[in-house]
């Protein structure tokens, strides 16, 4: 396999500590608050003042002399100030986005790193800039530390559990604190060479993400489209923020805000949410390499939230369809297996017809109805197909996927196949039951 360029990945382990190891990441973790307070307080006067905010450069300059500097090493301190930069660029960015009117709410200026309750610093992040100052292997990470918290070695040893998944150049690395679970963990970034697509033969496939079916897959030369039904998941959501509901209640009643009961929750229903997405990114990356597919056209749903009016109420489309955490997971997947992504407009590829192009109507939400060829369509098939037919030139209508559409759905573990009643037969009888 050959190699033209590289991409950057992360791997992510736990790290595992004793007590006095605990001590001396929270000293650290703590110092690293200090620096970021200090140079955050001096950017943001700059700010309010009118002046320009200090530069990576000017920051680096002005606070090598400082005693929240000295106190770190200096791949852990230039590597704060430099998120810091980072941080305000973003700001400035999102600035420029309201000025414009792309965004409702003013943007927040960077906050400090601390508890807005008690007024403490939070040791919640300790980034090292360069892997001269550290070391991770498959089983222990090696840091270097400040010299008054050395104890001869120079270095502070930790085991660590999990798989690094990417081996390559290794680049930066963040230890990060997790409030809620009180663990830390290790994201290391590396370089890895991205593959080059072999020459062979062009295949298409097309994807249509929604939120009841979370994505409708075509593909060349397949006789059925393939459904991934979002039913298990949305439950799945729907318990953990009802969940979520009843402890905001509960601290209602006892006049406080949050909890790290209420934070646990929270994490717990990210995390469940994004391990269906990953799992689905998957799976849709193994069909493709198995059916040889170069390139899947995927439809770009970039402000679909402004342009349409769903209701200020709709926590289906709100909250749990993070569209774009599932369009970038798909995206990495294909990457990893070699298939281009391509975006196209996804605008009237609900609409009409994959056979005829004929307006469709939609008398309950997952048929399309094509009254000038008489075809019943699951509209996410449909709309796949018509997606399909945006990147090639072949045939893929009704004709071309006679059998009906396979469904998947999620066990909690992984996605299974099950035959669902659908799509693309003639005539097909307004009560049958379809993927959803």
């Amino acid at each position: 396999m050959w190699y033209h360029k590289t991409m950057k990945r992360c791997n992510v382990v736990r790290v595992l500590f004793s007590k006095e190891q605990a001590k001396t990441l929270e000293t650290l973790g703590d110092r690293c608050a200090a620096l970021w307070n200090a140079a955050n307080f001096r950017c943001r006067q700059a700010f309010l003042k009118g002046e320009p905010v200090p530069s990576y450069a000017t920051l680096c300059a002005e606070f090598q002399n400082h005693p929240a500097y000295k106190a770190l090493p200096s791949d852990i301190a230039q590597e704060i100030l430099k998120k810091l930069r980072k941080t305000w660029n973003s700001f400035f960015t999102l600035l420029r986005l309201w000025k414009k009117g792309e965004l409702e709410k003013r943007p927040g200026l960077p906050r400090y790193w601390k508890d807005r309750r008690t007024g403490k610093r939070l040791a919640k992040l300790i980034p090292v800039k360069s892997p001269r100052s550290y070391f991770l292997d498959t089983r222990t990470l090696s840091l270097t530390l400040p010299a008054d918290l050395r104890d001869g070695n120079g270095r502070l040893v930790l085991y660590t559990r999990g798989v690094l998944r990417f081996s390559g150049t290794p680049k930066t690395l963040e230890l990060r604190y997790d409030r809620v679970k009180k663990r830390w963990y290790a994201h290391q970034v590396v370089e890895v060479p991205e593959p080059e697509r072999k020459a062979k033969p062009e295949k298409y496939a097309a994807l249509d993400l929604g939120a009841r079916v979370l994505a409708a897959l075509a593909v060349e030369g397949l006789d059925r489209q393939i459904l991934f039904s979002g039913r298990k998941v949305w439950k799945d959501f729907l318990y953990w923020t009802k969940r979520i509901a009843e402890e905001q209640s509960r601290l209602n009643r006892a006049g406080r805000k949050t909890s790290r009961q209420l934070r646990r929750l929270y994490q717990v229903r990210a995390r469940r949410l994004k391990h269906a997405f990953v799992a689905l990114a998957a799976e849709i990356a193994r069909i493709l390499k198995q059916h040889r597919v170069s390139t899947l056209l995927f439809e770009d749903l970039t402000g679909i939230r402004e342009d349409m009016d769903f209701g200020p109420g709709n926590l289906l489309v709100h909250n749990f369809w993070a569209f774009r955490m599932l369009r970038n997971l798909i995206e990495a997947a294909c990457t990893r297996a070699g298939i281009k992504v391509v975006p196209v407009e996804p605008r009237g590829t609900s609409s009409r017809c994959a056979v005829c192009g004929s307006p469709v109507k939609r008398p309950i939400r997952h048929k399309a109805v094509c009254e000038n060829c008489g075809r019943i369509w699951h509209a996410d098939a449909n709309a796949a197909l018509n997606i399909l037919l945006l990147g090639s030139s072949k045939g893929h209508g009704a004709e071309a996927t006679p059998q009906k559409p396979l469904a998947f759905r999620w066990n909690r573990h992984r996605w299974v196949s099950r035959f669902e009643s659908a799509a693309g037969t003639l005539y097909a009888t307004s009560g049958s039951r379809m993927a959803a």
